[in-house]
């Protein structure tokens, strides 16, 4: 997960006069709504062809969320704030967002919908994922209507989006990056909230449980990019050691050349890359372990 810019401007579909009397019959449907009848269902504009490709364009054709390619066939429209209903209390749901830009999100399946689906955690190994996924999963995971808050719910028509201090990251509003810590030391690619002032960071926990960031078949996926990153991390520290050993009085323009690689390990933290959030926190530990390395012998980068 990585912050996004969303530099497109509001794709022409969603104010359309179609779509201005799919918002006015909303309206109307809402004035007279009461606990436990059904959300409105007629909504549609949110899913035109300019607002799919706005979406696929900034996003760079990844779920904004768990950072997959997004193939056609898994491409989803997603309301940020779940327009029909949400989880666990009475509330309509953001219905008067459901046409809203800046509410919109590509994502996969996996992480928008409620599905059943395995947990992977940090202690795993592959094989121990392999007898997981033998069995069928029985627990549901996945954003589906799920949208904690830490404040009162926003009501119709307010767009305060920090007024009820979500829990759930929208990565075009907030930076990931602090709130995540990327498990590069394990097995498996996991992903966990970030410590910060001594406890988990709230948004980080939250998120990675509403979207189900540590589902099985997206941690093997990840951990695949991983694994070729420690491997390139193996290769230059053993080229590394074996040129200072042959050649202690050029240890510095060795270590200055193993530098260089870790920049290009860099182009799998390009933000069109897949998994680009884990990929730049490990090469970030893996620089800072290089320096750590270059210290202890004495000698600067």
């Amino acid at each position: 997960m990585i912050f996004v810019e969303r530099k497109s401007v509001a794709p022409g579909s969603l104010s359309t006069s179609a779509a201005q009397a799919q918002a006015d019959n909303a309206e109307l449907y809402y004035s007279t709504w009461t606990v436990g009848q059904p959300a409105f269902d007629a909504f549609t504009h949110y899913r035109g062809y300019d607002v799919h490709q706005a979406l696929r364009k900034d996003f760079s054709w990844k779920c904004g969320y768990c950072e997959q390619r997004l193939d056609k066939g898994g491409f989803e429209v997603e309301h940020y704030r779940p327009k029909g209903g949400v989880a666990g209390c009475d509330h309509p749901g953001y219905w008067w967002l459901a046409l809203e830009w800046t509410n919109l999100l590509p994502t996969c399946p996996g992480c928008n919908k409620g599905f059943r689906q395995h947990i992977v955690t940090a202690d795993m190994s592959e094989d121990d994922v392999a007898a997981l996924q033998a069995v069928a999963p029985q627990a549901i995971h996945g954003k589906a209507t799920q949208f904690p808050v830490g404040e009162a719910r926003l009501t119709a028509k307010s767009y305060d989006h920090e007024g009820e201090a979500p829990h759930l990251i929208d990565p075009t509003r907030t930076d990931p990056e602090p709130e995540l810590r990327w498990r590069c030391d394990t097995a498996l690619s996991v992903v966990e909230p970030a410590v910060l002032a001594g406890v988990p960071s709230l948004l980080g926990q939250a998120t990675i449980h509403c979207v189900a960031l540590n589902r099985a078949d997206l941690v093997m996926n990840r951990t695949q990019v991983l694994g070729r990153l420690k491997a390139q991390r193996i290769k230059i520290l053993d080229d590394l050691e074996s040129d200072v050993a042959e050649a202690v009085a050029g240890a510095s323009h060795h270590l200055k050349a193993a530098l260089r690689r870790v920049e290009d390990m860099k182009l799998a933290c390009e933000p069109d890359e897949p998994f680009s959030g884990m990929a730049k926190a490990f090469v970030q530990a893996f620089r800072r372990e290089l320096v750590a390395w270059a210290e202890a012998r004495g000698f600067a980068p």
